[in-house]
């Protein structure tokens, strides 16, 4: 009787375990690529200007990276689900409770290396320090960072690489908000040409 109870509750459990695991797997799944991080409007510049980046799949390859690719650490998986956790309900809060039409996003690219993890983009681009198809000076670029890298002066990808993933992200970001009173009408104009463009 006792062995037909644990059998009982090894099958229970494991069949509730695989359920959990299935949810847990498709719910990162489908929170991770930009159909889901569009859903907030305050992401479309960001969202346009990756269609147009090589990262969105569009260069020769196909390769195709999704944000949590880049924008989540990738050390283990537990910091990875707390950090979508966390970047989820502060995201979601700042959409919902403040105004998101207002966030400075100049001033916010300023810290972009903290918002774009190494790690990501080593998991792809394996080769850095022996690339041959790059230039000797990129080269050297990436034996200095690599020189940095246990120091209080490391560099992250993002610090050099500044639009990466998002082609045309500082122009794009302009036609939303505006740096300068001059160019509104025009940005704003451009603006839905472009929202019209992507959301077709």
């Amino acid at each position: 009787m006792k062995k037909r109870i644990i059998i009982f509750i090894f099958i229970i459990g494991g069949l509730f375990g695989l359920i959990a695991s299935l949810g847990v797997y498709y719910g990162l799944a489908a929170t991770s690529d930009e159909k889901f991080c569009v859903i907030c409007h305050e992401m479309d510049p960001m969202v346009i200007a990756y269609s147009k980046d090589v990262h969105s799949g569009i260069g020769k390859t196909g390769v195709k990276a999704k944000c949590v690719d880049c924008h989540l650490p990738h050390d283990n998986i537990i910091n990875y689900i707390y950090a979508k956790a966390r970047n989820g309900v502060v995201e979601g809060a700042i959409h919902f409770f403040r105004d998101a039409e207002n966030i400075n996003w100049h001033e916010n690219r300023k810290n972009r290396k903290d918002f774009v993890f190494d790690d990501g983009c080593l998991h792809c681009h394996t080769n850095i320090y022996d690339n041959k198809l790059i230039s000797a000076k990129a080269n050297e670029m990436h034996e200095h960072y690599k020189s940095l890298l246990s120091t209080d002066k490391k560099l992250g990808c993002a610090s050099c690489h500044v639009e990466v993933g998002h082609t045309g992200l500082h122009n794009m970001l302009n036609y939303w908000n505006p740096q300068y009173e001059t160019y509104k009408d025009k940005a704003l104009k451009k603006k839905e040409e472009l929202k019209k463009e992507y959301f077709k």
